[in-house]
């Protein structure tokens, strides 16, 4: 991703609670597309929230 991206992608993050420095983003998504990396980390996101979805339900 370029710095542009990068950016991009920690405004979308922060939108949702997920705070991310510019170099945590280049360390974990540098090599990815800003598309690919947006679609992993909601998924990632998703998979946790379902998962503390469950436990608080229990």
């Amino acid at each position: 991703m370029n710095r542009q991206e990068i950016n991009e992608f920690i405004e979308k993050m922060e939108e949702v609670g997920d705070v991310w420095t510019e170099e945590q983003v280049n360390d974990v998504y540098g090599d990815s597309s800003f598309e690919d990396a947006l679609a992993d980390r909601q998924s990632g996101l998703d998979h946790m929230s379902d998962i503390i979805s469950k436990v608080i339900d229990k």
